[in-house]
């Protein structure tokens, strides 16, 4: 039922299926759904968040393994492709579907946003990249992948998106660095 859910909500959101549409997708009666889940709402917050959060440790993980910035920014635009190319909807539903979620996400939880701005924090302190607020970058890496993804949802570029990986880490790398010409530290 959790998989039938997320398609569900990656393709129509969370106010365009029903309960009876997601126990209809998954072959199970709505009862058995409301046996593992309060409400719709409680199952959407739950595929959210456990991926999300999942999501964040995997990049934790990138980040405390790899020995530089250019190497763990490859590894984290690989890990968001490889994610898109396994389960689209997933992805779609975590960081492409507009749903109000993500404000339901503890001050003290890990994000894949916190992950990717304190690489980006450790690579201007190693010296690795010129200084740049952290939290533009993130959201021009994030940019690049996810408008890459779009771009394959919508029959625009076809492919695997880990075949575009190498070219959308230069992409990454290159915003990075615009990013940070003549900034100061902040």
């Amino acid at each position: 039922m959790e998989r039938a859910a997320t398609e569900l909500f990656a393709a129509r959101g969370i106010d365009g299926v029903s309960i009876g549409d997601i126990a209809g997708a998954a072959g199970v009666s709505q009862g058995a759904l409301y046996r593992h889940y309060p409400s719709k709402e409680d199952l959407a917050w739950s595929l959210f968040s456990t991926a999300y959060l999942r999501t964040a440790a995997e990049l934790d993980d990138i980040r405390r393994l790899l020995p530089d910035f250019s190497s763990r920014l490859g590894a984290m635009v690989a890990h968001f492709c490889a994610l898109y190319d396994s389960d689209p909807a997933l992805f779609r539903f975590m960081l492409i579907a507009q749903h109000g979620l993500l404000p339901r996400i503890g001050a003290g939880q890990r994000t894949p946003v916190d992950a990717v701005a304190e690489t980006i924090e450790d690579a201007v302190r190693d010296g690795a990249i010129p200084p740049v607020e952290p939290l533009a970058a993130t959201a021009a890496i994030f940019g690049i992948v996810l408008q890459t993804a779009l771009f394959h949802i919508y029959g625009r570029l076809p492919g695997p998106l880990a075949a575009r990986g190498p070219s959308l880490t230069r992409a990454a790398l290159a915003a990075v660095d615009a990013l940070g010409q003549g900034e100061t530290a902040l």
